[in-house]
């Protein structure tokens, strides 16, 4: 029977829906991998059973690193012999990576599976080895980042190490072509305009990709929100594009910007639409901390923006690392983040931070194979401004909320 009621009121039209959803992750790093190497057996189980096992969050999307990243002990790549360019040195035994990021990734595969689970392999490059760089150096990047001959070898490297990691125990299920292309950021980078993208995708990368690993799914531009309409749009305009790319990956770093996720979806709705990316670096946090510490405007502020990408299309929601230790590292250049749990292996102590709460609101409800339904807040308070400049990213005010988004 109906009552008179004043408050918010969602109005849901089930038979009314749109994309399907993968599910929820977080980056399984070289800095996490060897975190968790040093905690105890009965820590590490934790670990997995709080992300992956039948308790925890269900995360069924695990991000890793072609080559180093920020959140690694220093620059490594699989190929450090300087003109070599048809990768006869190429280390196809993934050295580096077997030590400590395999085995993590492995039995997380393991603990998603025995939950009845898949656990899905995203892979991100940050930079090509320093010698098929103009500039010589993998941390930071000039434009353009490649030198002219590196173009062919560099997506031969990608698609062997592909290979290679299938060859290891790890299936690859998705590549996003470079990681934060338009970043000259100060580790590893590799700064791709929206045409060069295009044309490494459609002579190189795609043909190889789809000739050796048809199975994969390929993510375009993988970064800020903010440049997410301006750089797809330029990178779809390309003949041939979709022959060999699936999707569009995109970070949360400059604000919201729901509204660009929107308009693509919307403009390629047969593009899978991925949030690849967040977390909050050591400048969001409270003046004065040193130490990564609870706080629930971080939980809020990954609520908000969960439920903005998923209202305009996304198909799931990745945060950056799985664990970090108490200082927001290891980094190598000092590019500390907060994460979900971090872990003290001086103590062997497991702290959550308030993000696993919320996440968990979210992905132990939507399950792999979920469809977003039509749905309509009326009567709300407050009113979503898409139009309006977003705050810094993860903030959620009265003016941005959850009750708004």
């Amino acid at each position: 029977q109906d009552f008179d009621f004043s408050g918010p009121v969602v109005e849901v039209d089930p038979a009314v829906t749109d994309q399907d959803i993968i599910g929820f992750g977080g980056a399984l790093t070289d800095a996490a991998a060897s975190l968790f190497s040093k905690v105890s057996p009965e820590l590490q189980e934790e670990v997995l059973e709080k992300y992956y096992g039948e308790s925890g969050l269900g995360y069924t999307i695990g991000r890793v690193h072609i080559n180093s990243c920020d959140f690694s002990s220093g620059d490594y790549a699989f190929d450090d012999v300087p003109g070599d360019w048809s990768l006869d040195h190429f280390d196809h035994g993934l050295t580096h990576d077997k030590k400590e990021i395999i085995p993590l990734v492995k039995r997380a595969m393991r603990k998603a599976e025995d939950a009845s689970r898949k656990l899905r392999v995203l892979a991100s490059p940050w930079s090509p080895p320093a010698w098929m760089k103009k500039s010589g150096k993998m941390d930071s990047s000039s434009q353009p980042c490649l030198k002219d001959e590196a173009h062919g070898p560099w997506a031969e490297y990608i698609t062997t190490w592909i290979s290679d990691m299938k060859a290891a125990g790890v299936p690859i299920w998705a590549l996003t072509v470079q990681n934060e292309p338009t970043n000259n950021a100060a580790w590893e980078a590799c700064m791709l305009s929206a045409e060069e993208e295009a044309d490494f995708i459609v002579q190189h990368l795609g043909p190889k990709m789809r000739a050796r690993h048809g199975e994969v799914v390929v993510f375009a531009f993988d970064d800020q929100k903010d440049r997410l309409a301006d750089y797809v749009t330029q990178v779809m305009s390309r003949p041939d594009i979709t022959k060999y790319v699936d999707g569009i990956a995109f970070h949360w770093y400059t604000g919201d910007w729901f509204q660009w996720v929107d308009l693509m979806h919307k403009k390629w709705p047969k593009m899978k639409m991925l949030a690849s990316e967040a977390t909050y670096e050591r400048r969001m946090w409270e003046e004065g901390r040193t130490e990564a510490y609870p706080d629930w405007r971080f939980g809020e502020g990954y609520a908000h923006d969960i439920i903005g990408d998923f209202s305009a299309g996304a198909m799931g929601w990745v945060d950056w690392n799985i664990v970090l230790d108490k200082h927001g590292g290891p980094n190598h250049v000092g590019n500390v983040c907060d994460a979900a749990i971090i872990l003290d292996p001086e103590t062997q102590q497991l702290h959550v931070h308030p993000q696993y709460y919320y996440i968990g609101h979210f992905s132990k409800f939507i399950l792999p194979g979920s469809k977003r339904v039509s749905s309509v807040v009326k009567s709300a308070k407050s009113k979503y401004n898409p139009g309006a400049p977003p705050g810094p990213y993860g903030t959620c005010t009265g003016e941005h909320g959850l009750e708004t988004t």
